[in-house]
């Protein structure tokens, strides 16, 4: 779980703004940090950028040394009259170990357009800090329980990308097994999609992870039944192969022999042959309804149901940007709550979005609330609902309210 994030000088964001998950929580909370998060604001004042900032440091950690080509920049971009300083980022979050206790790592990285220059890793066992490794530029020192690279290693290190995958030490292992799933990334925004094959693991994964009582570990027909009211299952059908993936298939056969290519290839068909078929009630019948039959609202519902069923299983953050697209405020309110049942979400998921609808105030709590305003400036700032410590009795205050008369800003100065 996320604890702490702070960024800098990136897009919107000049000065550092730091975004804190563990504050405020309640002596009771199952988590050690909260695990739901929501950003409110006016149009334009830095929440997607926000979520892109996290979503980065991600996908970096994770992505990078794989997806960026020597002759591609770095996909950061500094605040308009800053270009010439780089990015920052800090990060520190919770992973279970193999005892169930939760352990605290910590990451650090400067960055601009043409290079890494700073990037750190520590790890906190017995609440000690102990280095994992500290670089600059091409520079790297490693802590004492860390396998030390070669000089021709290191010498030989992607200047435009995270290092962590070039160790296999458990320790660094989990920087790179805890990601994000996220609709918004550094570069743009991408809708979560309806995915037979997602679907297809979801199911699987229902199958295989059931309840004491031999039920679904993951209440999916019920939730679906939230939004879609007649849905009574779901299955996994195949479609028939069209001619263009028929040829496909044939020049893939003729080409490529190698039994790992042939393997890659076949689960390639497979998944676009999948299709997903709905059982509806209808005048006292089952009824079969194919995806392409259901609305748009159940097959984003769907979509989601699989990247929340994911971070609860992995104990993941999931970042959605713009929460409400397609999805009924009372749905979206449920699915939020889902994150705040440890007995669903026992593996410590987190929920990150940004969304535009006041009435979702209502069931976060203030250290939950956040916002972003743009100064004078044109400079984001960002700060939390529990940040107004003059507000007296706020926890037990209806944050809409206070939202709606202006006593945290952060809404369209005209209006």
């Amino acid at each position: 779980m996320i604890k702490y994030f702070a960024v800098e000088n990136y897009k919107s964001i000049k000065n550092k703004a730091i975004l804190e998950f563990d504050s405020n929580l309640a002596e009771d909370y199952p988590y050690p940090a909260s695990a739901v998060i929501g950003f409110a604001g006016a149009n334009a004042s830095g929440k997607t950028t926000i979520l892109q900032a996290i979503s980065f440091v991600f996908w970096f950690m994770e992505e990078s040394s794989s997806e960026i080509k020597e002759d591609q920049a770095i996909p950061v971009c500094s605040f308009a009259t800053m270009l010439d300083s780089p990015s920052k980022f800090h990060l520190i979050f919770s992973r279970k170990n193999s005892d169930n206790k939760y352990i605290d790592y910590e990451y650090l990285l400067t960055v601009n357009q043409e290079q890494v220059l700073e990037e750190e890793v520590y790890y906190y066992p017995n609440n000690d800090q102990e280095l994992v490794y500290k670089r600059q530029k091409q520079q790297v020192e490693f802590g004492k329980n860390i396998h030390v690279l070669d000089a021709d290693v290191i010498s030989s290190l992607p200047v435009k990308s995270s290092i962590i995958p070039f160790f296999f030490e458990e320790i660094v292992r989990e920087l790179q097994n805890y990601h994000c799933l996220a609709n918004v990334g550094p570069k743009d925004f991408q809708e979560f999609e309806f995915n037979p094959p997602n679907v297809k693991r979801l199911i699987q994964d229902l199958q295989d992870l059931p309840n004491e009582d031999g039920k679904p570990s993951f209440p999916l027909l019920d939730i679906l039944n939230l939004g879609d009211i007649g849905i009574k299952k779901i299955s996994l059908t195949t479609k028939p192969m069209t001619k263009d993936m028929e040829e496909e298939k044939k020049e893939i056969d003729e080409i490529f022999h190698s039994l790992v290519r042939d393997i890659r290839q076949r689960e390639f068909f497979d998944n676009n042959l999948l299709g997903v078929t709905f059982k509806h009630k209808m005048d006292n019948d089952l009824v079969d309804l194919i995806e392409s039959d259901e609305s748009a609202g159940t097959l984003k519902l769907l979509a989601l149901l699989e990247k929340i069923h994911l971070a609860f299983r992995l104990g993941l953050l999931l970042i959605i940007d713009e929460i409400e697209l397609r999805l009924h405020q009372n749905l979206i309110a449920y699915l939020i709550g889902l994150f705040e049942n440890f007995d669903q979400n026992n593996q410590g998921g987190q929920l990150l979005f940004s969304f535009h609808n006041t009435s979702l105030m209502e069931i976060l709590q203030p250290n939950q609330l956040w916002f972003t305003e743009k100064n004078d400036q044109g400079q984001t700032e960002i700060f939390s609902a529990a940040d107004f410590t003059d507000i007296k009795d706020i926890q037990q205050r209806n944050l809409e309210e206070l939202y709606r008369i202006g006593r945290f800003g952060a809404k369209p100065r005209a209006l």
